[in-house]
């Protein structure tokens, strides 16, 4: 078995506990990873604590949001998402735009706890999201690419360090970005968890 991150929707009409996935609504899984357009929907004021079950009482962090908040969160950061990430097809931004647009549901929800589990605990894991989500509001730090060969080895005393926000989410998902990985729509869209494949999904 393998650690996912899920994203589904629910016609609650407040925000819904973990696992509220209304019947024929799309269900998105990502293995060892959340994907970016996924978290650039939602912001910290999102992040609510969730019990894992009923019979547990380990408490883990759980986004939901209305999902047309959502679709305006993800178009106002579509300029950045292109800029800071160049593997990106334009394509696959509007494909799961379209998705979230044609899907009639009242909120959208994520929840990433087992990728939490990898990391430690919910409390920590908390604090991870909150920080990972400052990517969308802050410049990353400039590619070792366009360094200087003396500034690959020795970052200079000006060169100030990465954000926070940065080093952490570079050091959990970062390689999915890169390489022939970052040329694929799952790093950025997730997979579908049914049989019904999604538009950029390779259709068999």
């Amino acid at each position: 078995m393998g650690s996912y991150s899920e994203l589904y929707f629910s016609e609650a009409k407040s925000p819904p506990g973990r696992g509220e996935l209304s019947e024929s609504s799309p269900y998105l899984l990502s293995k060892y990873h959340v994907p970016l357009f996924w978290l650039a929907m939602f912001d910290g004021e999102d992040i609510a604590d969730r019990r894992e079950s009923e019979e547990s009482d380990d408490v883990w962090p759980y986004l939901a949001k209305k999902r047309t908040q959502a679709i305006a969160m993800l178009d106002t950061r579509r300029p950045r998402l292109i800029s800071h990430f160049p593997g990106i097809d334009p394509v696959w931004l509007n494909q799961f735009a379209s998705m979230l647009v044609r899907t009639p549901f009242e909120y959208v929800h994520l929840d990433t706890s087992q990728i939490g589990g990898m990391v430690g605990t919910g409390p920590e894991w908390r604090q991870s999201l909150e920080t990972m989500l400052g990517i969308f509001e802050v410049e990353p730090p400039p590619p070792a690419g366009q360094r200087s060969f003396l500034g690959k080895l020795f970052r200079t005393a000006n060169e100030p360090p990465p954000p926070p926000s940065w080093r952490l989410f570079n050091a959990n998902f970062g390689a999915s970005y890169t390489g022939t990985r970052g040329a694929e729509p799952w790093p950025y869209c997730g997979s579908s968890g049914t049989d019904k494949l999604m538009p950029w999904e390779p259709q068999q």
